[in-house]
């Protein structure tokens, strides 16, 4: 299946990813939290198990053609635990490092902080959209290239930013740590998306997806901010 992208680009800039010269959307720094923020487009794209992925879970999305109706800004990379302390005022990490994501932290800590610093949890849809980065493969780049995960972390995480980019620019939306969304599994749970560093390769597909208790504070369970 193609992949149909509309995009619109304000301030271009140039991005080697994949080792190719690609046209990226408008990068921001959010001065509240001095991270750097992506502009997504909007476009098409089948959510769900990848076609082909013998691989996917019974708990993934059924593939459904999504539409993602505007450009959305989406961190470049997790939350730090140097941004998280910055607008938090506390670092509850168990992996400690200024520019390793924050870990430990629940659904409703996500959202207060994403809120703190005028933003808000990207919807499942929208996270899914942007890791795809325009593919419609079940990954993008190589495993060792792409993510921090069971085969090569050392059960821990890592700085930000230390693997190949998707498409857009993107970071460790492969690995690293599972990062939380907006969305709710059910009455009571809420959902993650990601994969972390003590996964391994399988759950590291973009479709992959896990739901938790919001008060949930799991050694590999972070979030990035979205905004409109």
């Amino acid at each position: 299946m193609s992949i149909r992208l509309k995009i619109k680009f304000r301030g271009p800039f140039a991005l080697l990813a994949f080792g190719c010269l690609l046209t990226a959307a408008e990068l921001k720094v959010n001065p509240r939290d001095r991270l750097k923020y992506i502009l997504i487009p909007a476009g098409m794209y089948r959510m769900g198990c990848s076609a082909g992925d013998r691989d996917c879970f019974d708990w993934e999305i059924r593939p459904q053609d999504k539409t993602i109706g505007r450009s959305f800004w989406l961190g470049q990379t997790e939350v730090t635990q140097a941004a998280y302390a910055l607008v938090a005022g506390e670092n509850p990490s168990l992996y400690k490092g200024a520019d390793r994501p924050v870990d430990q932290v629940g659904w409703a800590d996500a959202l207060k902080y994403c809120e703190a610093v005028g933003m808000r949890l990207p919807t499942e849809a929208e996270w899914e959209y942007a890791a795809r980065g325009g593919s419609d493969a079940p990954m993008y780049a190589g495993i060792d290239m792409a993510a921090w995960y069971d085969g090569n972390s050392g059960d821990r995480t890592h700085p930000v930013a230390q693997k190949t980019p998707n498409a857009f620019g993107l970071y460790d939306m492969r690995g690293n740590v599972r990062e939380w969304v907006a969305d709710s599994y059910d009455s009571q749970k809420k959902i993650l998306r990601g994969g972390s560093f003590f996964n391994p390769a399988r759950e590291l597909r973009v479709s992959n997806r896990l739901w938790a208790l919001p008060d949930t504070r799991h050694r590999d369970m972070g979030f990035r901010c979205a905004g409109d």
